[in-house]
């Protein structure tokens, strides 16, 4: 390097290191193609990175999230980018840092959100010889990558190219030290070459039917800092001042200026499908990656009778999901009464993972199923569908003794469960079940709901949702329990930048289990001068432990004990922790409250709605602020495990065929 006694002027910029020269190119570029937040997690190796985001952030080109943790750091892109519908990077150094990203990129790929992870990484050539921090992360995320791309050793030479007005070097290729130069060539071929790479992972990341987490492995040799601050300041300034795209032309395949998601229907997968409504026809509606293609589907499906997961658009006809076993036998007798519920064909829009019946009911092979799907990989787990097509076409009318048993179906499950909750609660019982259906009372248009997996997610569908106007988020793509509370506090993020006029931020909830909040409650751990969720509430419903194993066969009667009374249920299903959460939201400097019954979580909902939280009225239900200074509130229900074993049994008694 230059002698670190020359100074830079304004006018002049000495030739930075290749790695330096890499990271501020690369953020450039990703700027310049719709990148507008980042996370980035501290280490040496990817040095150069962080500190080109750093420059970024200060000179308000995009907003940078700071993370200590990579998974939590990789959950928070991912719940950016999922909201947003907008790639956001991830930044880590080398070696396990990387493979932490792992169960997010799965999430990511699994539902199409464009996840990139940017690695740092030591030279190719000190991989595999027992280096310090050298593992063989190139291809770690294997198929759950959409591509894994990677910066060769020639971009060692960035620099010295780039020092000289022709593509000849003055410093060889892999040399850690490059010639000064009066100013910094930007139209050199190997500075371009950069910017070709970030273009290509961002094609493949945001791909309309194939997109997802994509990894770019970066090898940076020493040095990787600059001389001053200064020095990337005008290097960062001479690349944002570079002409919108004078080059853009000579690249081939030159993307978009901004990488919303094309969600073009010509685009699409595959074709189009015409269904006869006149049979009776039952639509099944999951996860989709692209809201706006689903509801034009929803919009053609019209008056049919569609079952619907939280994740996906509300629907103009809903059919209550606790009642969907009813349409998997043939005829439902009541007296004098009978039926046929079994419908003659399915229509499954997305991804549903929720309901058994529903799995049930798709494994049918006398039932004539159409999957519409607006991605690569259709959803046909029993390998029963008939067609597979990206539109529908509709045509005849349902028959209206079939929307009548639908709608009779569909009461049928919601009385179940509004009557099991009234009844639970009568004789003092309070479950998730009961969080769940407070929470959804006290939704607004323009909130937004992040849901955790297993038992929230369930009991949310049970209890209403979808609901118009509310955005309601879940990793449903793989179903995992991992990074929860970082997704959340990445919707809310994203949720709030939606509309940056707003005079308040919009609210979100989350609705979480305590194995989820435990699981990632790292996520609520960053920096007091970090960017922040200014109206998030996550609703924990902690019964202490895993309270779906109590409904499903692990949990039967005949599995609780061994016959020497060794607990067998509770040591490898119930979990139970006895974790205290309130004092660790006063460690992660977060507001708390806890609630005890239905009544009380409604008070604090409203206390909450209505901004008399804060203050006498916090005080008396029991708010223990943080050090934050609000923003982020955990609201605690300390609900029944076993209890909700009774209430599900009560539930499925009245929605069962035969019982």
């Amino acid at each position: 390097m230059k002698n670190s006694n020359t100074q830079s002027t304004p006018e002049t910029l000495d030739q930075p290191s290749p790695a330096v020269l890499l990271g501020a190119v690369l953020v450039d570029e990703l700027i310049r193609n719709g990148v507008r937040e980042a996370v980035v997690c501290p280490g040496s190796r990817s040095a150069p990175l962080a500190l080109a985001f750093a420059e970024a952030s200060r000179a308000g080109r995009l907003r940078l999230h700071v993370r200590t943790d990579e998974r939590s750091a990789a959950f928070l892109a991912l719940g950016l980018a999922k909201y947003s519908n907008t790639p956001v990077p991830v930044v880590m150094t080398s070696g396990t840092a990387v493979a932490n990203c792992l169960p997010a990129m799965v999430e990511a790929t699994a539902m199409n959100v464009p996840l990139l992870v940017l690695s740092a990484n030591r030279p190719w050539s000190m991989v595999g010889t027992g280096a310090n921090q050298t593992i063989q992360q190139r291809e770690i995320f294997g198929a759950h990558a959409v591509a894994t791309l990677e910066l060769d050793a020639a971009i060692d030479a960035v620099a010295a190219g780039a020092a000289a007005p022709s593509a000849s070097a003055n410093t060889a290729a892999g040399a850690d030290e490059a010639a000064p130069a009066a100013a910094l060539d930007i139209t050199n071929p190997l500075v371009r070459r950069v910017r070709v790479k970030v273009d290509e992972l961002l094609r493949a990341a945001t791909h309309p039917s194939r997109g997802g987490g994509a990894h770019l492995d970066i090898p940076l040799r020493e040095p990787l800092v600059p001389e001053s601050i200064t020095q990337l300041t005008l290097l960062a300034r001479q690349l944002a001042e570079e002409p919108a795209r004078a080059t853009a032309a000579e690249r081939p395949s030159a993307p978009a200026r901004t990488y919303v998601l094309p969600k073009q229907a010509a685009r699409l997968p595959y074709g189009e499908a015409t269904v006869d409504a006149s049979k009776r026809t039952l639509v099944i509606a999951g996860s989709v990656s692209d809201r706006a293609w689903a509801r034009e589907q929803l919009e053609e499906l019209g008056d049919l009778p569609v079952l619907a997961e939280p994740t996906s658009p509300a629907p103009d006809f809903p059919v209550h999901p606790a009642a969907a076993a009813m349409f998997t036998t043939g005829l439902v007798s009541h007296g004098e009464y009978s039926a046929a519920t079994r419908p003659e064909q399915v229509i499954v829009l997305g991804r549903p993972t929720l309901h058994r019946p529903v799995t049930q009911l798709l494994a049918s092979e006398d039932i004539e199923i159409t999957v519409l799907t607006e991605v690569e990989q259709p959803t046909d787990v029993a390998l029963t569908a008939d067609r597979v097509a990206s539109t529908v076409r509709v045509t005849g009318e349902s028959p209206q003794f079939w929307l009548q048993v639908c709608r009779g179906v569909s009461e049928l499950g919601a009385e179940a469960v509004r009557d099991g909750i009234a009844q639970a609660t009568a004789d003092g019982a309070f479950t998730g079940l009961h969080v769940a259906a407070v929470l959804a009372d006290s939704l607004r248009d323009g909130d937004a709901l992040f849901v955790g997996a297993s038992s929230p997610i369930r009991d949310i569908a049970r209890v209403g949702l979808p609901f118009d106007g509310v955005r309601t988020v879940a990793n449903r793509g793989a179903a995992g329990i991992d990074g929860l509370v970082s997704t959340a506090v990445g919707t809310a993020l994203a949720h709030a930048s939606a509309d940056p006029t707003a005079i308040r931020a919009p609210r979100t909830f989350a609705l979480l289990g305590d194995l989820s909040f435990l699981h990632d409650v790292n996520g609520l751990h960053f920096g007091l001068d970090e960017p922040s969720p200014e109206n998030l509430v996550i609703v924990v419903a902690n019964d202490d432990g895993g309270a779906i194993f109590e409904t499903l066969e692990p949990g039967g009667d005949s599995l609780r004990s061994f016959d020497d009374g060794t607990p067998a249920f509770e040591r490898v299903f119930g979990t139970g922790t006895g974790a205290k959460l309130a004092g660790l939201c006063e460690s992660a400097g977060v507001d708390w409250v806890g609630v005890h019954n239905p009544a009380e979580l409604a008070e604090v909902l409203d206390a909450l709605e209505h901004g008399d939280l804060d203050g006498e009225a916090g005080e008396k239900l029991g708010l223990v602020p943080g050090r934050r200074g609000g923003g982020v509130l955990v609201v605690e229900a300390f609900v029944d495990r076993r209890a909700r074993v009774a209430l599900e049994k009560s539930i499925r008694g009245k929605v069962t065929p035969g019982e």
